[in-house]
This record gives C-alpha cells, sequence and structure tokens, in this order.
C-alpha cells in the first residue's frame, strides 16, 4: 500500500516577504533598464550584466523564500551548488530580460522571443531550485501544473518585458506609475513559482538522504538571504540613482551646450545670411532654420513647402529651379544651384542652394543643406566688375596700362588688357614673361631700363623712365613707366606694381609745339627786321644826331685849343660832350643790334619801365617826323617780370609803331602815351594810348587774327604776334576804344614772384 503524502503548509509571513522582494526586485528590473537604455558600448554591457545580477538575485531571492515559506513535517536541506546553478540560471534570465527591454524597438517577435527565454530561465530557476532539496521524501510533479507554470513563467515574462519597456525611460513613470508596474510585475512573478510549488507532492521514503554539500535554512538564514538580498537591490537602485544623478547633471550641461551652439549658430546664420533646411522627397516635408525664413520672408508658422519656395522664385528662374527640384528628388545626388527671389515688396535677391543627400533610420532619401543670402555679394562682384570695365576703359582712352611683377620670380603676374595692347602682344592669351616685354624695348633704350628696374629692385624704391617701344610691325612708339614696390609685413620687397603710358601723340605735339615755337621765334624776327627796315630813316637820324653833336663838340674842342693861349677848361667840357654824344650813339647802335639779333628767347628779371624808356629813345625819331608828341606815366616801384627783353620790347614796338601810324594822317592833336601801373595781385599794366582813327567796331573781334592788317601795305601779323609773345608770358593783351577819338592797347604781366609759383 503506496504511502500518504506529506501535508505540507505555508508560512505566510515568508509567503508575502517572498511577494515584496518580487515587488522590489521588478522596481529594480524597471530602474536598471532604464540606465541600461540610457548607456551605450562598454558602460552598456556593465549596466546589462551588473543590472541582470542584481535583478536575478532578487528573483533568486523571491524563489527561496517561497520555497522556505513551504513548511513540510520532515527536515529539510538545501545542495548548495545546485541552488548557485538555480542563482546562475535567474542572472541569465535577467539578461534576457534587460536585453530586450533596452532595446530602441521591441516588436512582437523580439518580445515573444524574449520572454520564452525569460520564462524558461525563470522555470529553470525554479525547477532547479527545487532538485536542490534534500529530504527523507520522494518529490512528484503535477505534469499539468508544471506546464501551467511555465506557461505562466512565459505570460508574466511577456508582461514584465512589456512594463519594462514602457517604463525605462528616465523621464516617463519615475514615481508612482514606475511603483504600480513594480507592484503588478512584483504580484504576477510569485504566481509562477506558487503554480509550481503546487505541481510538487512529497511521499515519505526510506532512502537514505545525500547530505552531503547540504545545508540547512535556519530563520537566521532566511533572515539573512531576505537582508542581503535588500542589499544588493538597494546597492544596485542607489548606483543607479547616483548614475542617473550624473547623467541628468551631465545632460543638463550638454543640452546647455547644445543651446549655446544652437544661439551660436542661428547668429553665425544670421551674420552670414545662411539657413539651413531638411527636406524629405518622399513626404514632402521641409524643415527650416529661423534665418530660412528670414531669407524667404515667411512667417515662422508657416508650414515649408516646395510650393512655397517656388512661389518666391523669380519668373525667369522658376522653370530651372522647378528641374533641380525634380530631378534631385528622382536622382537622390547632391545638388547646387544660383536663382533669384522675388520679395513680396518687390526687391530682388540672390540664393545660393547646397544640398547634401543622405539616408535617415528608416532608410528613406533625405536632403540636408544651405541656403545663402548671396545678394551683397552679388552686388559687390557687379560693381567690381563694373569698376573693372570703367577702369580698363579709362586705361584704353588714356593709353596707360597697368602691371604687377613678382620679386621671388622676376615674371610679371598682371598685365592689364592695354598693357597687354600697348607692347603689341594680345589681351587674350596668357602674361607674357618679361623676357618678351624687354625684347619690345627698343635697342637703344634697352640696356637702360633694364637697369633702372634691377636698381629699383635691389633698392626697393620707385623708379620711373622715358623710353621707346618697337611694335612688330615696326612703328615706334614713346613711352612713360613709373612703378612703386609693394612691401611684406617684415619689411621686404615683395613685388613691383606699375603703370606705362603711351606718350607718342603727346611726344609728336610736344616736337610739333617745338617747331611752332622756333616758327613763330622766326617770324618774331622778320616781323622786328620788318619793322626797323620802315625805320631806317629815323634811326638813321637818331645816329647822326649824337653823332654831329660829337663832331660840333670836336670841332670846338680843337678850337679852343688851337688858341695863343689854349682854354682848357672849356677844351675838356667840349671832350665830355664828344664822349657822351659817341656813348649815346652806340646806345642806340646797340639796342637797334638787339632787335635785330636772331636767337632763341632769354628768360630774365625785366624792369618793364625800362624797356619802355629805351622804346621811347628809338622811336623818337619816327614820332617827330610825323609830329606825333609821345608822354610817358610810369609808375614808381614796379615789381619786375620774367620774360625775354627782346620779345617785350617788340610788342611795345609794334604797339608803338601802330600808334603812330594811325596818328600820321590824322588833323589835329598827336598824342601818344605810354603807361605803367600796378594792378592787383601783383601783377603789371602797360598801356599804349593814341588819338588815331581808333579801331573800327565791325572788325574789333579780328585785329588779332592771323594775316589781318587795315594797313595797305601791313602783313597782317604785328598784332597777332604780339598777342602771342604776351600770352607766353603768363599775360593777356587787348583793345580798347579810347574818347573822343583813338584806340588803346593794354597788356597785363604777373609779377615775378606769382610767375615763379605759377
Amino acid at each position: 500500500m503506496a504511502a500518504a503524502n506529506l501535508i505540507g503548509s505555508y508560512n505566510y509571513a515568508l509567503v508575502a516577504l517572498s511577494v515584496l522582494i518580487a515587488i522590489f526586485a521588478s522596481y529594480a528590473a524597471l530602474d536598471l533598464a532604464g540606465r541600461v537604455t540610457a548607456t551605450a558600448g562598454r558602460i552598456r554591457a556593465v549596466w546589462l550584466l551588473g543590472g541582470a545580477a542584481a535583478m536575478g538575485t532578487g528573483i533568486w531571492s523571491m524563489h527561496y523564500m517561497g520555497m522556505l515559506a513551504f513548511v513540510l513535517p520532515i527536515p529539510v536541506a538545501y545542495h548548495w551548488p545546485t541552488v548557485l546553478l538555480s542563482l546562475l540560471a535567474a542572472i541569465l534570465a535577467s539578461v534576457v530580460a534587460l536585453g530586450v527591454a533596452s532595446r530602441r524597438k521591441m516588436g512582437a517577435f523580439r518580445a515573444l522571443a524574449g520572454s520564452v527565454l525569460m520564462g524558461a530561465g525563470i522555470s529553470s530557476m525554479h525547477y532547479i531550485g527545487m532538485a536542490a532539496m534534500r529530504l527523507p521524501a520522494v518529490c512528484q510533479l503535477d505534469s499539468f501544473l508544471v506546464v501551467l507554470s511555465v506557461v505562466f513563467a512565459v505570460l508574466i515574462s511577456l508582461a514584465a518585458l512589456w512594463i519594462t519597456f514602457h517604463f525605462r525611460h528616465e523621464k516617463k513613470g519615475i514615481h508612482w506609475e514606475k511603483f504600480a508596474g513594480a507592484v503588478v510585475m512584483g504580484a504576477a512573478i510569485p504566481v509562477m513559482h506558487y503554480t509550481g510549488m503546487a505541481a510538487a507532492s512529497f511521499a515519505p521514503s526510506s532512502t537514505t538522504v545525500d547530505l552531503s554539500h547540504a545545508v540547512s535554512i535556519s530563520t537566521l538564514g532566511t533572515a539573512g538571504i531576505a537582508a542581503v538580498t535588500f542589499i544588493v537591490l538597494g546597492l544596485a537602485l542607489l548606483t543607479s540613482w547616483m548614475d542617473r544623478r550624473f547623467a541628468a547633471k551631465s545632460l543638463e550641461l550638454q543640452e546647455e551646450k547644445l543651446q549655446r551652439s544652437e544661439a551660436f549658430l542661428a547668429e553665425a546664420q544670421s551674420i552670414s545670411h545662411t539657413g539651413s533646411f531638411s527636406w524629405r522627397p518622399s513626404t514632402g516635408e521641409i524643415i527650416w532654420s529661423d534665418e530660412a525664413f528670414r531669407i524667404f520672408q515667411y512667417d515662422r508658422t508657416t508650414k515649408p513647402t516646395v510650393e512655397l519656395v517656388l512661389q518666391r522664385v523669380h519668373p525667369e528662374d522658376r522653370a530651372m529651379v522647378k528641374e533641380a527640384i525634380e530631378r534631385a528628388s528622382q536622382d537622390g545626388n547632391d545638388f547646387e544651384h544660383e536663382y533669384r527671389l522675388v520679395m513680396p515688396d518687390g526687391a530682388v535677391r540672390h540664393v545660393h542652394v547646397v544640398a547634401h543627400a543622405e539616408r535617415n533610420e528608416s532608410g528613406e532619401k533625405e536632403f540636408v543643406g544651405a541656403v545663402m543670402d548671396i545678394t551683397g555679394r552679388k552686388r559687390a562682384e557687379e560693381a567690381l566688375r563694373r569698376s573693372e570695365s570703367y577702369l580698363a576703359e579709362a586705361q584704353r582712352l588714356t593709353h596707360t596700362g597697368s602691371w604687377a611683377r613678382s620679386i621671388l620670380t622676376g615674371e610679371l603676374i598682371h598685365s592689364s588688357e592695354e598693357h597687354s595692347r600697348l607692347y603689341g602682344f594680345d589681351p587674350d592669351r596668357t602674361v607674357p614673361s618679361r623676357e618678351e616685354f624687354n625684347q619690345r624695348i627698343h635697342p637703344e633704350d634697352r640696356q637702360r631700363v633694364i637697369e633702372l628696374a634691377a636698381r629699383a629692385d635691389r633698392e626697393g624704391k620707385d623708379f620711373e623712365a622715358h623710353f621707346r617701344i618697337v611694335l612688330p610691325d615696326g612703328t615706334t612708339n614713346y613711352v612713360y613707366e613709373v612703378a612703386h614696390p609693394v612691401f611684406t609685413a617684415s619689411g621686404e620687397v615683395r613685388e613691383f606694381v606699375g603703370v606705362v603710358t603711351d606718350v607718342t601723340e603727346r611726344k609728336r605735339a610736344e616736337e610739333e609745339r617745338e617747331r611752332l615755337r622756333q616758327a613763330q621765334t622766326e617770324l618774331a624776327h622778320i616781323n622786328r627786321v620788318s619793322t626797323m627796315g620802315e625805320l631806317t630813316a629815323s634811326l638813321a637820324h637818331e645816329v647822326n644826331q649824337p653823332i654831329a653833336a660829337a663832331v660840333t663838340s670836336a670841332n670846338s674842342c680843337l678850337h679852343w685849343l688851337a688858341a695863343d693861349v689854349p682854354n682848357l677848361d672849356k677844351a675838356r667840357a667840349a671832350a665830355a660832350r664828344i664822349v657822351k654824344d659817341g656813348t649815346r650813339a652806340a646806345e642806340i647802335i646797340s639796342r637797334i643790334r638787339l632787335l635785330f639779333q636772331k636767337g632763341a628767347p632769354q628768360w630774365e628779371l625785366v624792369d618793364v619801365n625800362e624797356v619802355i624808356e629805351e622804346l621811347i629813345v628809338l622811336l623818337r625819331g619816327e614820332a617827330t617826323r610825323y609830329a606825333v608828341s609821345v608822354r610817358m606815366e610810369l609808375a614808381a616801384g614796379l615789381p619786375q617780370v620774367m620774360g625775354d627783353r627782346v620779345q617785350l620790347q617788340q610788342v611795345l614796338m609794334n604797339l608803338i609803331m601802330n600808334g603812330i601810324d594811325a596818328m600820321k594822317n590824322i588833323d589835329g592833336t598827336r598824342d601818344l602815351c605810354v603807361k605803367s601801373q600796378r594792378e592787383e595781385n601783383e601783377k603789371v599794366l602797360i598801356a599804349v594810348s593814341d588819338t588815331g582813327v581808333g579801331v573800327p567796331q565791325q572788325q574789333a573781334d579780328q585785329i588779332f587774327n592771323a594775316f589781318f592788317t587795315t594797313k595797305p601795305h601791313g602783313t597782317g601779323m604785328g598784332l597777332r604776334i604780339s598777342r602771342s609773345i604776351i600770352e607766353s608770358h603768363g599775360g593777356r593783351l587787348w583793345a580798347a576804344e579810347n574818347s573822343p577819338r583813338g584806340a588803346t592797347f593794354q597788356f597785363i604781366l604777373p609779377a615775378a614772384t606769382v610767375a615763379a609759383h605759377a
């Protein structure tokens, strides 16, 4: 007859303790899952293993508290190696639980597989733990209840994984929600244990019990297991709490840094007028930064779309932009383009868009890029192009080219279009070598120019040079070059910049002016000679006067010396008169010779009053011949003028002779007045007035024209030459009517001090 089963009972205090341990372990599992989720790499592995050890210890402790709560009427011991094996099974089950619950995503398959593995681990822990029992009885298991306990283990594991996954985050369910989840899990886990315990029945056995490596669990041992469990779980929670605090602090710092970084980025975007964006072609979703909204001038609450972008695009660029967007959407390649926007106020702005294609977490193609407002740059480029165009045009107009040469290589690093053209090179080709430019310099000037440039390189000084260049067609041109050194920060010459101007026309104009001056000088000489020829009779009379007086004085001297008693005093006085008259005749002849003299103008300080007095002496005979009364009104203390004495004498002689000619056929008073006076701004005025026929009103504007004359036998060059002479001296010559009759010709000259500063 079979022995009756042993009747066991439960210590409800220990049952309650096991449930409490289960709840505590569940709360620890939820907390530790959050730490595992928040970490990565090696730290994640440490948290996973440490958390699994603490969680497994809690589950294992709950199991043994439940077993110790079951009291049999026979002594029970536990084989401790088997107990450790059950602990290992609990830890492995916890590893599976934390590993699955801490994943970013937990699909149905992953949750089911994890719950099966975790349920198997918990079931293994339970039945391995029961196998560790050493007692004088035989344990029999109810198959149905065993299967049911395993099913409960899997279902409870599934619920535990779901609860752990949803309450794992730091900021979700930190207080009552997480505690409620722990209570649910803590109450469910013992269900499997006590179902498994219900599946076991014990019948007395006479078989000797092997108690090797077996230990009995006393009340003190039970308390120790519970205490150790709470300590382990408490330390795990404390460690998790401290790590969470450190992580939160670190997260705050990171968020602060991120906020600063975002603020800096926003400021940088605002300063550089560069907005960022992301675009997902599959959904059409576009995200803009604040600066992107400002660039397109849309309100921050507006949802960006491709249609909104196209609304802002300039009508002339819209088709191009639309095509680029469609191509990027289809090809998924990086893109970059520029186009114009038309703002609501009608302003036109230029933008540059660049985007990079990449795949997001879901594998969809997404573009990340930047849109830059380049209106300012475009305007600057346009202004630069206009400036360069104006500069090139100015260089063409002035025949001036610019260049730059490196000291290091000695070669030209810049040659403007006009510079290349001046030397006969094609402006569209690359910059010619320095040797090519040197070969265009005239052979007679080449070495001198090269040495000038070399000396400037050595001394780091400006240089200038006039030289000739020979073009490929054999044309010789004159150029003027000036260059300036550019220094580095250390004071060394880095390069030379310079300009070359084609002065061929100026050179030829100067040669032409020189020939014209020579012709004018020649013509003035001819005019003087012609005038002097007309004055031959008067000049002969002027010379004969002192000669006749000298002869008379000589006869008187001989007479006084031939007397019986020579009158030496009177003879001496007569001799003195001879010397005076001879000197006077010599001076007249000298002045006549000076007027006949031919040569280049000699500029010197001239006293205009002296010139007037000299001319009056020479022309007194001509005035007497036509009964003309000559009067001088010369201001004292006049400043000297800088000029050619002979040319000024010629002007006065022409004006005085014209005055005499105008009066020689007039009935009535014939007066000629030569006047000098000081004018404002240190100028000297000379006026020649007559009482002749005057200047006809209809001919007043023509009398200074070349070849115009009112005289029957005049050349028409006297007044023209006179005006040219006065203007070359920086003065002005003009004519005016006299009242009641006659004319006044006057000219004004700058004083020597004024001329020197001019």
